[in-house]
């Protein structure tokens, strides 16, 4: 009974599909003899063409990389202290001279006000003998000590007043907090890290080009740039250093520089394309991409004859995204359909409308 019951099913199941491949079938039919018909009958069909030519065309080549940030350094602390208060912590975006952490002051503030007040004294006495020198009531010798002294004094105040300002530890650049090493009450000296940050609004892409690409790349070109993350989304890249000595591989580094985008941020990590356009040196049989009606593996093309069209298979090789390179099926003077093939078949009248 049950199985019965199986082939019950799958009988149901074949006709089915038959019924389905029999319309679709009959739906082609249709709509080819339609075409034909329009293609038969003294109905032109507007067009746009473009004529076969050798052209030079700039070759497009991708390397693929990672992104790493433009800047990124770990922040020391340039005194020594107790910290009192962090104002910032991973993964906080920060300004350029935002204080991201507090160091006990108070001594650092102590010896500040003393170096001033020593600097403040040093001025007067140093006026003083001035004068008097020049009323011969004092000697030279002691104007110049008192000169020296000054001068010792305003270093003290310079060096007490940077220790006050280091107090508080301020970020380099825009960027953002990735590793904090201390906590309120620690301690730290001079040289103690104390924040990682890492500037983000710029991201570096090495590119790793052999000597017959890196030979066609100048600094502060302008290329396109793509991460893996963000698939469609063009990001505009700057060629900066390009690094004159080969790696073991044969290869030369190339920085680029690349502008992020806040609605598709690329993060330190991610992988991505770099594109880079090549002068080929030569004349190439192109047409443009638009004139293809099938695939670039088995591309098929509209040939102008008189007030007709005809079809006609070639070989071609892609060479960006507005042109492919003929290889076989077309010579120059061609006259290729570039607009309005989807409602032609070989034989249909046409109408040039460029």
């Amino acid at each position: 009974m049950k199985t019965f019951k199986k082939l019950r099913i799958i009988a149901i199941v074949v006709v089915i599909i038959a019924i389905v491949a029999f319309r679709l079938a009959s739906n082609k039919k249709s709509f080819t003899d339609e075409l034909k018909m329009v293609s038969e009958s003294n109905i032109t069909i507007p067009i746009i063409t473009d004529t076969v030519k050798y052209k030079l065309i700039d070759m497009e080549f991708s390397i693929n990389g990672n992104f790493s940030p433009s800047q990124e350094i770990s922040i020391t602390s340039e005194t020594q202290g107790k910290i009192v208060s962090i104002r910032s912590k991973n993964g906080d975006k920060v300004i350029a001279g935002q204080v991201l952490a507090s160091i006990d002051n108070e001594i650092l503030t102590s010896q500040m006000e003393l170096a001033k007040f020593n600097l403040e004294k040093a001025v007067k006495n140093m006026k003083r003998y001035e004068q008097l020198s020049r009323d011969d009531a004092a000697t030279m010798q002691q104007y110049e000590s008192a000169k020296q002294e000054y001068v010792n004094a305003q270093s003290a105040y310079t060096t007490a007043k940077i220790q006050h300002e280091n107090s508080g530890i301020k970020a380099p650049f825009d960027g953002i907090i990735t590793k904090q090493y201390i906590e309120k009450g620690s301690y730290v000296s001079p040289g103690t890290s104390v924040f990682d940050i890492v500037s983000i609004n710029k991201m570096k892409f090495i590119a790793r080009l052999t000597g017959n690409e890196v030979k066609d790349v100048q600094k502060g070109q302008t290329i396109k740039v793509k991460a893996d993350a963000y698939p469609g989304i063009n990001y505009e890249g700057v060629i900066g250093a390009i690094i004159v000595k080969s790696d073991l591989s044969k290869r030369y580094d190339v920085e680029v520089a690349v502008s992020n985008q806040a609605a598709d941020l690329i993060k330190p990590g991610m992988f991505g394309t770099a594109l880079f356009l090549r002068h080929s040196g030569e004349q190439i049989l192109t047409i443009p991409r638009k004139a293809l009606t099938g695939s670039i593996k088995n591309p098929e093309v509209f040939i102008v004859k008189g007030d007709s069209v005809v079809s006609r298979n070639i070989t071609a090789i892609s060479l960006n995204d507005k042109y492919v390179a003929v290889k076989q099926g077309l010579v120059p003077g061609d006259v290729v359909v570039i607009s309005g093939q989807i409602s032609l078949l070989n034989g249909s009248k046409i109408k040039l409308n460029n």
